[in-house]
């Protein structure tokens, strides 16, 4: 027999009345509809039973007595009964006393059973001949088996009589016999209810019944680890008010302290009483794992097969207490988790730390939370323990290095002083602490070790790591000083004797005087005896001193030689990956397809995109392409994106801000190009990248904005002498010239120009700087013909533009030129109006209006600040992605960017599109696409 359809919208007295009861019947009205429907029925005889299932504590109990009395209420008899825990004392017990009825058979005989079932028909029979009657049963999973009989027999016989049935029981709870009549009885006609977990609307109301105010922020989320069960909540929040853990104030319940209560751990001690003791071992064990945990792990510590743990899983599978997911079985319930770990002794759970973190250590693939486990295992002096810190630590570092600097930590402080292990475990957690953006404590730490006696190789390992913090932090003259006295150490092995040269050529690269290409010359010369890492690094050294001597070809072989030769190396903390270095390079000469193989291939052979000295490399390389492609809104979204990732580590926090700066400036918003600027107004604190950082001409381009041109150059003389600030924008040397004619220095001028045209003579295979040239030279020579050639060659869209304002000017002096020069401001105005650039729009409009023409305001063809439209190029690849389910790994992984980038651009979507969730976001992305989101091909 099919099930009926159950008929909703039928209520008491009134429609739309929400269910009695209080806090334990918030967000039942679908339930209550299916009771009152129930017993508004009975007067029909026929009506087959309803089933009420919930874990404890959902509410069954206290709806079967609501149901008792709203029916009372409406002229129906009620007989309630209840299974016993404990066990019964007569066959059908529940029904008997239900009924209030002595079972009058005899207590032996084959018939027994029958005669018992023919005694209650006759007289829940003879009771319905009085008026219609519901039958309330409670907690049937504790049944006797005679009690199971009963109930599957019943119903039926009892179908012509104006009798009705609410039946209850826990899933999980008792034997199975429960569970096979609930299933019977459906298959019969019965109507089963389900009582799930609280809604969160429905949880802040029962914290509000409960403490008498509506809840905080921190109240709502500690209730969240009762997982919308109404037993725990209310026990929790009692719990909570009877330790002072809560302040009651008009209109506002406060959390003060996050704790569970001691009553709220007498609710699931009271939950597990029944549980087996198998089963018991296992939910202590499953805590100790955490929320979530592997079967065959936990298999592993318990000591038996999957197989034979199965009972004990099934057990607590059936109670509710846990539910499978994915690969993976997790708590139904934090609060119950938190209770029987709790519940466990300090020293007991702490042995079960470190078992769990080295058998997850031993099993591989599960190196987090292995780490986890050993740090809560580990106790001081513990060799074994330490051990598996130190294996878990090397395991993690490449992709984690956060993690690795706080497995080190812990390591090294629960070492023995005299243990000989502390010295090398100090220089692990500098090098980690480095590698995780944290140079402070590195440097820290290092200082610290060093007081004490230390093996010479190791002495000159810590120098030269606390040497590459030291330059991390600004301080150059320091880290090589640190350096040096590494190298006065006698009798040094190749590998500490490598790391002290690379620190000190790496400190005293960006100082004057010091012979750091010598150095790096006389490096190479000797590469068969020095390791891969310092070949790299000295051909690098090479390579940034060749860009700054302005031979930018020469510097590019350099920077590819030092990629190829630190293929396959981690990044080293301290200093960027050469491959990075090279596709920087290489983005600064308009090289755009080069520049992202480069990085593409660095971040396929560093294998390490989480790492803070890598993971904002890609996102600063996207923001420069951008910056020269006009597309000013990516430039400083990806900048910003890169300050986050760079978590300030100085070597790639100085370019992030060059590149925020420059695109800010271009885009007319000084406010945010102050910022970035005045920090960077100390290029050299930023160690090897200061030329990368551009600091210079931004800082002057700010100075000309605020002040006037006279007060820019003023300002940035050094400017005017150093070849280096026309590399990195094309449209650096004429703006430089522009601005000293109009200061009235046409000496600086003269020599930028110079300048300008030695870099493209000296570097004849990068088109870029002879265009850029011509555009200086063009501005000082009053030279239309190299200013055409400029506005037609420039690969910068924005430089072009600025070549035909200039050309326009230039033209516009003389009388018969004044159509011509028409036509270049107007090709000038579409140009910065592309990019963005409204400060330059609105200057060429007034030169337009002073010749007589007048041009609407341009309205920006960039996005809205919110919506749809409002959303980047690379916002809307990361919306589709996330849209077709990727999660922000897989995201990173198929756009080549770090995960700390998916997060930025994902939380920029959030607040443009007002959205809080991935489901709305594939709503919307299916919306403005017409696809459905897929997988790619």
């Amino acid at each position: 027999m099919s099930r009926p359809r159950v008929r909703f919208g039928t209520g008491l007295r009134g429609r739309g009345r929400p269910p009695p009861g209080g806090s334990a019947m918030r967000d039942r009205k679908r339930e209550w509809q299916i009771v009152v429907d129930l017993f508004r029925s009975t007067g029909r005889a026929g009506r087959p039973p309803l089933l009420v299932e919930g874990e404890p504590g959902a509410g069954k109990s206290l709806l079967l007595a609501e149901a008792a009395r709203a029916a009372a209420r409406e002229g129906v008899a009620v007989v309630s009964g209840r299974a016993e825990r404990l066990g019964q004392l007569m066959d059908m017990e529940p029904l008997f006393t239900a009924l209030g009825l002595e079972p009058d058979v005899p207590a032996e005989g084959a018939d027994r059973p029958m005669r018992l079932v023919r005694l209650l028909r006759a007289a829940l029979a003879a009771r319905a001949g009085t008026g219609p009657l519901l039958v309330c049963l409670d907690d049937l999973h504790w049944s006797d088996p005679g009690t199971i009989t009963a109930l599957r027999v019943l119903p039926a016989r009892l179908a012509a009589c104006r009798v009705g049935w609410i039946l209850t029981r826990c899933p999980g709870r008792g034997g199975a016999a429960a569970g096979r009549l609930f299933a019977l009885l459906e298959e019969a006609g019965a109507t089963r209810v389900r009582l799930g977990p609280l809604g969160d609307e429905a949880v802040a109301e029962v914290i509000a019944d409960t403490l008498g105010a509506p809840p905080d922020p921190g109240l709502l989320e500690l209730a969240g680890q009762a997982a919308g069960n109404p037993l725990f909540l209310v026990e929790l929040m009692r719990g909570l008010c009877d330790e002072g853990a809560v302040e009651v104030m008009p209109g506002r319940a406060r959390l003060v302290a996050a704790r569970l209560p001691r009553r709220a751990r007498d609710a699931v001690e009271r939950r597990l009483d029944d549980l087996d003791p198998a089963a018991r071992r296992l939910l202590e064990i499953a805590a100790v794992f955490g929320r979530a945990f592997s079967p065959s792990d936990a298999a592993e510590v318990f000591g038996l097969t999957p197989t034979g743990l199965l009972p004990a899983l099934e057990t607590v599978l059936d109670a509710g207490l846990l539910t499978a997911e994915h690969d993976d079985l997790v708590f139904r319930h934090d609060l119950v988790r938190q209770a029987v770990a709790a519940a466990i002794p300090a020293p007991v759970r702490q042995a079960l730390h470190r078992q769990i973190g080295e058998t997850l250590l031993d099993r591989g693939g599960r190196v987090l939370p292995a780490a986890a486990h050993l740090m809560a295992g580990a106790a001081p002096g513990d060799a074994h323990a330490l051990t598996g810190l130190d294996r878990a630590a090397t395991a993690v570092l490449p992709d984690v290095p956060r993690a690795a600097a706080d497995l080190c930590l812990r390591a090294f402080e629960l070492t023995d002083g005299a243990d000989p292990l502390r010295s090398a475990r100090a220089l692990s957690a500098v090098n980690a602490l480095a590698a995780a953006g944290r140079p402070a404590e590195a440097a820290e730490l290092a200082g610290e070790a060093l007081k004490h006696p230390l093996p010479g190789p190791v002495a000159a390992d810590l120098l030269a790591a606390l040497s590459s913090v030291l330059l991390l932090t600004g301080r150059r003259r320091e880290a090589a000083e640190r350096a040096a006295d590494a190298l006065t150490i006698p009798d040094l092995p190749a590998g500490p004797r490598d790391h002290a040269e690379l620190a000190l050529l790496q400190a005293e690269a960006g100082l004057p005087g010091t012979g750091a290409g010598r150095r790096a010359r006389a490096i190479l010369a000797a590469a068969d005896r020095h390791g891969r890492d310092m070949v790299a690094g000295a051909r690098t050294v090479l390579a940034m001193t060749a860009w700054d001597e302005g031979r930018l070809e020469a510097a590019l072989d350099l920077a590819a030689d030092a990629a190829r030769q630190a293929a396959g190396g981690p990044p080293q903390a301290g200093r960027p990956h050469p491959g990075m270095v090279l596709a920087l390079l290489l983005a600064d000469v308009r090289r755009p397809r080069e520049a992202r193989r480069a990085m593409a291939r660095a971040a396929s052979e560093a294998g390490a995109p989480g790492h803070p000295d890598w993971a904002a490399g890609p996102a600063i390389l996207r923001s420069r392409l951008d910056f020269a492609a006009g597309r000013l809104d990516d430039a400083v979204a990806e900048a910003r994106a890169a300050l986050a990732a760079a978590n300030g580590g100085h070597l790639l926090s100085a370019a992030a801000l060059s590149s925020l700066a420059a695109a800010a400036l271009r885009a007319g918003d000084l406010e945010t190009a102050a910022g970035p600027a005045d920090l960077l107004s100390e290029p050299a604190s930023f160690g090897t990248f200061s030329a990368l950082a551009r600091a210079g001409p931004v800082g002057a381009q700010l100075a000309e904005a605020r002040l006037g041109p006279r007060a820019a150059v003023a300002m940035s003389a050094e400017l005017y002498e150093d070849g280096r600030a026309l590399v990195g924008d094309p449209a650096a040397p004429a703006w430089l010239v522009r601005t000293a004619l109009t200061a009235g220095a046409p000496d600086r001028a003269e020599a930028v120009a110079a300048t300008a045209d030695r870099l493209a003579l000296v570097n004849p295979g990068l088109p870029v700087l002879g265009v850029a040239a011509a555009h200086a030279r063009g501005l000082l020579r009053r030279d239309p013909h190299a200013l055409r050639r400029a506005a037609a060659e420039h690969s910068d869209p924005w430089a072009r533009a600025s070549a035909a304002e200039d050309l326009g000017v230039l033209l516009a002096e003389g009388a018969a030129g004044r159509r011509v020069a028409v036509r270049w401001f107007d090709e000038a105005l579409t140009g910065y109006a592309a990019t963005g650039a409204m400060r330059d729009a609105a200057r060429v409009r007034g030169r337009l209006r002073r010749l007589g023409e007048r041009r609407r305001h341009w309205e920006r063809t960039g996005r809205p600040a919110t919506g749809w439209d409002g959303l980047t190029e690379t916002e809307r690849r990361v919306s589709e992605l996330v849209a077709q389910g990727l999660t922000n790994r897989c995201v990173a992984d198929r756009l080549f960017i770090s995960t700390h980038t998916v997060a930025f651009h994902l939380r920029q979507v959030f607040r443009k599109l007002d959205i809080g969730s991935r489901v709305e976001l594939a709503r919307l992305v299916l919306e403005h696409t017409g696809d459905a989101p897929g997988p790619e091909a």
